[in-house]
């Protein structure tokens, strides 16, 4: 029998928009002299409908592979509708990404054509990336430059192209990939389902109670794929997705008040930003009923500075999830705060699985298996690795076999992911996370997980964050405590602050294996988020820090006594 086809939810979504409220904006974006450039929803919608004919006409067929890579918003949004509609497969890349895992991303997913900024081509042509195989293109320069075609003629000339119809499908068929941030490894691509972006847009919509013309800020540009969808109204502040933490606070908070918005999605380095500039300046957000972050657990500190410059009624949320599956849960302000409780928890919380998703957390040195009968359920109160499945959860990487075969497993017609983070269930089902499983510390007194030592001890006064991290072999790794202060913390007397971190620790399972705190002047991050902390560069750093250990001191001075 032949799988049933329809048009992509998604995008019937979208029409359904436009066809009730095509006045209606859906897209504020920055202009290049400032201000913001409006998009309304009839607009947005003759734009992908010029488009498609226009990818059409250069030889984009249903299932090719497409790049793109764009910062403009009207841009990104106008090239994967059209893309969805012709029943193409946009392929998403951060563009933050090291040069050389650009390249293993392109050469994983070998894509037929590319669209792309002139920064992109100009890189794509001197880095050589996808030389062999985007045999198609597309610039989306204003101007003539370089030899590619631009998208803008080719929309010119299909001008009296009639329309195509949307392509029907089969909701399992591939519609997208977005490549994972490789934040703990090389990045994969993540292979989304039309059934899984129509159910990942009533996730966002029902979670953060998106209504129809209600603006939304948003500089997490992953959901903001799905506002059209929703009947939003988008607006985007002028930052650097690649760079969010850098981001100008008075511009986002110039958006907020101009446009009354009434939501905001970001990063936890961009909200402490803007929270520590509204803190500084004696400012509120008055407007603001909700406020969601992704990317990183929110810490203590910027829910305090946010409590002081939104209003009691505002909803701030913190998003768990990862490319695979999002969003997991969601933890709000109470769940946060249960963060600080004597003698605190194991870990963050993060919130209950949202709904339709089943969360179980299974033994944490389980291998790879197939079988959902191989992988227990733990008991509530166990730490073990949190596993997800629902219908908005990927079911494979793209060209990975090895990677499905450790991640994936098999439950009749579902499909099981294994996270790769460490967490347990309480009896209510709240979940808590305890860090990644490739970031455990393994010392001969025992494992320690980050979030079980870092999360208590973020809370201490004149701290900005901790990173627990080992130097050494596993097994038998030296635990060392990095300790990032608040920016206004007294950098040259650090010794009482060490005094309260060792006390804190002294209550923590395992606090006693922490041999060592080092104060860092600030931590390196991920690309994506600018929050995600890159525990590898900081224990190479933190390996420098540290005096040699006594056997290698010995050995050392042994070789020296030598005649």
């Amino acid at each position: 029998m032949s799988p049933v086809t329809a048009v992509p939810e998604l995008l019937e979504a979208f029409a359904e928009q436009a066809r009730n409220r095509p006045t209606a904006p859906v897209l504020h974006r920055p202009a290049r002299r400032g201000g913001h450039t409006a998009t309304t929803y009839a607009e947005l919608r003759a734009q992908v409908q010029l488009t498609a004919p226009a990818l059409t006409t250069a030889g984009v067929i249903p299932g090719t592979r497409v790049v793109v890579m764009v910062r403009d918003g009207l841009e990104f949004l106008t090239d994967v509708y059209a893309l969805i509609l012709l029943g193409a497969v946009p392929v998403l890349i951060d563009p933050g990404l090291p040069h050389d895992a650009v390249r293993g991303c392109l050469e994983e997913i070998a894509p037929q054509a590319f669209i792309g900024q002139p920064k992109a081509h100009a890189a794509r042509t001197v880095l050589g990336w996808a030389r062999h195989t985007a045999t198609l293109c597309l610039s989306t320069a204003s101007r003539p430059w370089g030899p590619w075609p631009r998208l803008n003629d080719l929309r010119r000339g299909a001008h009296d192209s009639p329309v195509p119809a949307p392509t029907r499908v089969a909701d399992d068929a591939l519609a997208f990939i977005a490549f994972t941030s490789g934040s703990t490894g090389e990045p994969k691509g993540v292979q989304y389902t039309y059934r899984q972006l129509g159910q990942q847009a009533h996730h966002v919509g029902d979670a953060f109670g998106i209504r129809a013309g209600a603006p939304v800020l948003s500089a997490f540009l992953p959901f903001t794929l799905y506002l059209p969808a929703l009947g939003a109204h988008t607006v985007l502040p002028v930052f650097d997705p690649r760079r969010p933490a850098d981001t100008d606070p008075r511009s986002i908070i110039q958006a907020i008040q101009h446009f009354q918005a009434r939501a905001l999605f970001g990063s936890p380095a961009l909200l402490h930003n803007l929270a520590r500039h509204c803190s500084a300046h004696g400012l509120r957000l008055d407007g603001l009923l909700d406020i969601a972050t992704f990317g990183a657990p929110l810490t203590p500190v910027v829910l305090d500075l946010l409590d002081r410059c939104v209003p009691a009624a505002c909803r701030i949320r913190s998003v768990y999830g990862a490319t695979e599956c999002l969003p997991a849960s969601i933890a709000d302000r109470d769940d946060l705060r249960g963060a600080r409780t004597d003698p605190p928890a194991p870990g963050t919380p993060v919130g209950v699985p949202v709904p339709r998703l089943t969360v179980r957390i299974i033994a944490p040195d389980l291998p790879a298996t197939g079988l959902l009968a191989d992988a227990p359920a733990l008991e509530p109160g166990a730490i073990g690795e949190i596993t997800v499945s629902g219908p908005h959860v990927s079911r494979a990487y793209f060209g990975q076999p090895r990677a499905n075969a450790q991640a994936k497993i098999k439950d009749g017609q579902r499909t099981v992911h294994r996270t790769g983070d460490l967490g347990w269930l309480d009896d209510k089902g709240r979940l808590f996370y305890c860090g990644r499983k490739a970031h455990a510390v393994h010392t001969t007194g025992g494992t320690l997980y980050t979030e079980q030592i870092e999360a208590p001890c973020n809370s201490l006064p004149g701290i900005a964050r901790t990173a627990l991290v080992g130097v050494g072999s596993p097994g038998r790794q030296r635990a060392v405590l990095c300790i990032e202060l608040e920016r206004s913390g007294n950098r040259h007397h650090t010794a009482d602050l060490e005094q309260r971190v060792r006390q804190r620790l002294h209550g923590l399972p395992g606090g006693e294996l922490i041999e060592h705190l080092l104060i860092h002047p600030g931590f390196p991050v991920d690309i994506r988020h600018n929050a995600k902390i890159e525990r590898g560069k900081l224990a190479r750093w933190a390996a420098r820090a540290l005096p040699a250990p006594r056997t290698a001191r010995a050995a050392a001075t042994a070789t020296e006594d030598r005649p």
